[in-house]
C-alpha cells in the first residue's frame, strides 16, 4: 500500500459516521476541473458512509455549478432552501437526513450576508468541520516572517484583528476572516479554507493544501495506540522520503510505534511523531529518542518540543539514566541542543546501539546524549 492511498484511506476511515461540511459561494473556483474533483471527492465521503453538507449561496453560477453537479452524481442528494425568515433554525429535512448530502441553498447576496448566516448555521449546527472553498485558497494568510500559514490556532485568528495587519486585505476577504473566526467561537470543531481544485488534499493527506483553524489549538501528547499506527508509519515515512529522518525498516519501525507518541492537535489530528526506545537497553537503563517528526504545517505550533518534554518527563517517570538521540540533519542537531542535549562521540552510546548497525550510516548520523544526572536528580 502506497503512502497516498494510506494517508486517504486513514481519513476516510476517521471521517466515518460524521458530516462534513463545504460552504461554496459566488468567491469559490467554480469550473469543469474543480467540478470533476468535487464530484470525486464527495463519491468518495459517501462510499466511506461519510455524510456531505453543502452550504451553497443562492446565485446563478453556484446554481448553475450545483445543477451540474447533480447529474454527474446521477441525481444523488437532497436540495433545500433555508428561508430568510430561518435564522436561529433549519429546515426539519436537514436533521431526518433522508439523504447523505443535502444541499442547503441560502438566498444571500452580497457574499457578506451569505457568511454571516454560514457562521449562524455552523453555530447553530455545531458541525465538526466546515471547508470554506475560496478561489484565493490559502493565498494571503502569512506570519510575521512573511510566510504562507496553513494551520492557524484561534489565538493567532483573533491576533490577524489587533496586533498584526489584516491578511486578507480587501473587505471582502476581512468578512471571510471574520466568518472563520465566529465559526470557531460558535463550536465549530475545525475549518479549512481552500479552493475545491485543492479539497482532496486538504482533507486526505497530512500536510493538506488550505489553511487548517483549529478551534483548540492545544496540542496534547500521548502514547500512539493500536489505531494510530498507520497514520503514525505513514507520518514517520514521509519524514524518511523528506530526508529528515533515516531510512529504517519495517521490524524497526514497528519497534518504534509500539513505544510511540504522538503530538495531536485538536485530540485528533496527528502533527508529530516521536518514538522512546528503551528495551535493548535496559542494561544500562538508558533511552533512546528516534523518528521524531513534526508535519511542516504544525512546525509552529511548537509540536516537536512538545514531544520531546514529555519524553523527558517519561526518561523521569522511569528513572533512565540517560536519554540520547542519532539524527543525520543539521536542524535536528540544534534542535536537540536547544533541549539540552550535548554532542557525544558514538562510543558514549550503549554498545547495544551499535549491534548490526551499518557502518556507513554510522558514519553520517551525529550522536547527542542528556548528562547522566538530568533524570535521577529530578522529580520522580
Amino acid at each position: 500500500m502506497d503512502q497516498e492511498f494510506s494517508e486517504k484511506d486513514f481519513f476516510l476511515k476517521a471521517f466515518r459516521g460524521l458530516t462534513l461540511t463545504l460552504a461554496l459561494s459566488g468567491e469559490s473556483d467554480l469550473n469543469p476541473v474543480t467540478l470533476n474533483a468535487l464530484a470525486g471527492v464527495v463519491r468518495d465521503l459517501l462510499d466511506h458512509q461519510v455524510k456531505v453538507l453543502i452550504l451553497a449561496q443562492r446565485v446563478e453560477p453556484v446554481r448553475e455549478f450545483l445543477d451540474a453537479l447533480t447529474r454527474r452524481l446521477s441525481g444523488a442528494g437532497e436540495r433545500l432552501t433555508l428561508e430568510p425568515q430561518e435564522t436561529e433554525t433549519i429546515p426539519p429535512a436537514l436533521w431526518r437526513r433522508s439523504a447523505p448530502l443535502i444541499t442547503l441553498e441560502i438566498p444571500e447576496e452580497p457574499v457578506a450576508g451569505y457568511f454571516e448566516r454560514v457562521a449562524r448555521l455552523g453555530a447553530c449546527l455545531r458541525l465538526p468541520r466546515v471547508l470554506v472553498i475560496h478561489r484565493d485558497g490559502g493565498e494571503g494568510w502569512l506570519d510575521g516572517q512573511g510566510e504562507r500559514l496553513s494551520f492557524v490556532n484561534p489565538a493567532r485568528l483573533k491576533r490577524f484583528f489587533t496586533e498584526e495587519p489584516s491578511p486578507c486585505g480587501p473587505p471582502a476577504r476581512v468578512q471571510l476572516q471574520r466568518t472563520i473566526l465566529d465559526l470557531l467561537s460558535g463550536g465549530v470543531g475545525a475549518v479549512s479554507l481552500c479552493r475545491l481544485l485543492d479539497l482532496e488534499n486538504e482533507l486526505f493527506s497530512y500536510e493538506g493544501q488550505g489553511v487548517f483553524f483549529s478551534r483548540r489549538h492545544y496540542c496534547q501528547v500521548r502514547p500512539l495506540n493500536l489505531d494510530d499506527y498507520p497514520q503514525a508509519a505513514a507520518v514517520i515515512r514521509r519524514g524518511e522520503q523528506e530526508g529528515f529522518l533515516l531510512p529504517r525498516g519495517d521490524a524497526d519501525l514497528t519497534a518504534i510505534l509500539v513505544q510511540g507518541y504522538g503530538a495531536f492537535i485538536s485530540e485528533q489530528h496527528l502533527s508529530g511523531v516521536c518514538g522512546l526506545v528503551t528495551v535493548p537497553y535496559r542494561r544500562v537503563n538508558a533511552g533512546e529518542i528516534t523518528a521524531l517528526y513534526a508535519l511542516t504545517r504544525f512546525q509552529g505550533e511548537g509540536v516537536g518540543g512538545r514531544l520531546v518534554a514529555r519524553l523527558i518527563q517519561e526518561a523521569r517517570r522511569q528513572r533512565l539514566a540517560t536519554l540520547f538521540a542519532c539524527v543525520g540533519d543539521p536542524r535536528a542537531v540544534v534542535f536537540f541542543q536547544h533541549h539540552g542535549f550535548r554532542r557525544v562521540a558514538p562510543e558514549a552510546l550503549p554498545e547495544e546501539k551499535w549491534h548490526g548497525y551499518d557502518p556507513a550510516r554510522k558514519a553520517r548520523i551525529i550522536c547527542l546524549s542528556r548528562s547522566p544526572g538530568g533524570f535521577l536528580n529530578k522529580g520522580g
